[in-house]
C-alpha cells in the first residue's frame, strides 16, 4: 500500500499527464481498479517515461507502481486498486 497521494499527483504532473493518461484518469475522490489491459497500458506509459526526473518520494511511488504493474502482468489474477478520499 502506498499512502502518499501528494507524491503520486506531483509525479504525474512532473512526468506529464499526456504521457501517463492511465494514471491521470485516476479519480482522486473515488475508487479505481486497474487490471488486464489497463495495467499493461500503465506499465508501457511508465516504462516510456524518465523516472530519474522525479524527486525521491515521487520516484518511489512511481517505481513501486511500475513493479506492481509488472507483477500484475505476470499474474492476471492481481489488480492495482486506488482508494480516493
Amino acid at each position: 500500500m502506498i499512502d502518499d497521494k501528494d507524491e503520486f499527483w506531483k509525479a504525474v504532473e512532473r512526468l506529464g499527464q499526456h504521457r501517463l493518461p492511465s494514471l491521470a484518469r485516476i479519480d482522486a475522490y473515488g475508487d479505481t481498479t486497474l487490471r488486464g489491459e489497463a495495467v499493461d497500458q500503465m506499465v508501457r506509459e511508465l516504462e516510456g517515461t524518465d523516472l530519474a526526473r522525479l524527486r525521491s518520494g515521487e520516484h518511489e511511488v512511481m517505481a513501486t507502481l511500475l513493479a506492481w504493474g509488472r507483477r500484475c502482468r505476470a499474474d492476471r489474477d492481481l489488480r492495482i486498486a486506488f482508494s480516493g478520499d
